[in-house]
């Protein structure tokens, strides 16, 4: 019965034991991994020994373990010392994933790709993946890592399609995963179709300097070619750009991955299933420059400043309200890089076409209520509202929009799937789209 006792006071995994701990000093900190170095799990873990032990910080230091993705499980373990100091042991079971995906769609404009996702291949703890699509306006392919504080991303488009100019300075969304419906929609507003073919190479570096704050730099190679057009004054040639940016992220948990397939990155459902003792309030922001001339082998001068910042609060009950403002200024851009309604709009709706200017400003407000939590998925409802202005030509116009996503997504398989309404409140127009971890 005192062997018992002992090791009750001496092992302790609950979050009223940590509670318990609030002030101490860490004195060790502990790690047990099946394929990994022990090394790099104890890199992301925040918490060192000298820190002072606070309950918040344990949990959070526990949820970028969580956010590597890459664990089968993951057991946490605090033992107070006789020095009144605290020792922290982690158990981890980590594993290693592949994961191809293939998916097609039809409709206005058929759609192939082929995504590739992988997981701690070399026990770094790395995430990385392929990405490849194409349809009858051109095909684009990308690939990124993500290992420990450095990421990279690099990828390759070329597009082939039309541009259309409509009335009220409207302009299609060209791309090749964007929709073709504006071509029969908009028929009587139609001004000017232009043949344009842009080619790009995009490369891009992230460096974490904390836990909360990046830097980023990202070089763009873009020429564009368009047939003549006595309506529209479009800008042949090279476009090439070096932006550079801040990107601030606190208390914002991220998602799951394709490892979860696999049953790697789970670790933390069963704390996304509770209910959280009080509402939890995070924020994001993104600070970044963009910079292209002479000095970049382009043929126009470019300098555009943005921002982002994005207000979360997770209720008790998960459901979840984030607030977003976005603002650019192109202080010179010709028109292939002026500043997009759509650039300014939160993404979740879904339009077909845009307005464009030197600079503007969107809000947006959404809601995730979820109809259904359980172990097996989520089902999840998100209203939402969007508006942006862009100054063009002396005044601002206005693009607008409101809808709701309903999505369910497996917790095995972490890509939502449902179907997206999205009303243009500016133009009247209706949008109903497939959504499948996005929208085609």
């Amino acid at each position: 019965m005192k062997k018992f006792f002992f090791l009750l006071f001496f092992f302790c995994a609950s979050p009223l034991c940590a509670q318990n701990q609030d002030g101490k000093i860490i004195s060790r900190v502990q790690a047990q991994t099946t394929r990994m170095n022990p090394k790099v799990l104890l890199e992301r873990f925040p918490l060192k020994p000298g820190d002072r032990f606070t309950a918040q910080a344990y949990d959070r230091a526990q949820d970028e373990l969580h956010d590597m993705r890459v664990f089968k499980k993951l057991d946490f373990t605090l033992t107070p010392r006789p020095d009144n100091k605290l020792d922290i042991n982690i158990s981890a079971e980590d594993g290693y994933f592949i994961f191809p995906l293939a998916f097609a769609s039809g409709g206005g404009k058929s759609v192939a790709a082929l995504s590739l996702a992988a997981g701690n291949l070399f026990k770094q703890g790395e995430m990385s993946f392929f990405f490849g699509g194409v349809s009858q306006d051109g095909f684009t392919v990308n690939a990124g890592t993500a290992l420990g504080k450095h990421s990279f991303y690099a990828g390759y488009s070329k597009i082939n399609t039309n541009q259309r100019f409509y009335k009220n300075d409207w302009s299609n969304t060209f791309g090749v995963f964007s929709t073709s419906d504006d071509e029969g929609e908009y028929t009587q507003d139609l001004l000017a179709q232009v043949h344009t073919r842009k080619e790009s190479f995009t490369f891009s570096y992230t460096r974490e300097l904390t836990p909360d704050l990046s830097l980023f730099l990202r070089p763009e190679l873009a020429r564009y070619q368009n047939a003549d057009s006595s309506l529209i004054r479009l800008d042949p040639g090279a476009h090439n750009t070096l932006t550079a940016g801040l990107q601030i992220s606190d208390n914002i948990r991220k998602g799951a991955n394709m490892g979860a397939l696999s049953g790697y990155g789970l670790t933390d459902k069963k704390k996304s299933l509770t209910d959280l003792p009080k509402t939890r309030f995070g924020h994001a922001g993104k600070l970044f420059y963009t910079d292209g001339g002479s000095w970049s082998a382009s043929d126009y001068r470019i300098s555009k400043l943005g921002m982002q910042a994005t207000w979360l609060a997770e209720f008790k009950t998960r459901h979840l309200l984030a607030l977003e403002i976005k603002a650019q200024n192109a202080f010179q851009a010709h028109f292939s890089d002026e500043i997009l309604s759509t650039d300014l709009l939160s993404g979740q709706g879904r339009y077909d076409r845009q307005l464009r200017g030197q600079r503007g400003a969107g809000a947006s407000a959404g809601f995730v209520y979820y109809l259904l939590r359980n172990n097996t998925g989520l089902l999840s409802l998100a209203p939402f509202y969007e508006t942006a202005y862009v100054y063009r030509a002396g005044r601002y116009l206005n693009h607008s929009g409101a809808g709701a996503t309903l999505s369910y997504k497996l917790w095995r398989f972490p890509f939502p799937v449902g179907i997206n309404y999205t009303h243009n409140l500016t133009d009247g127009s209706h949008q109903t789209a497939f959504v499948f971890g996005g929208a085609f």
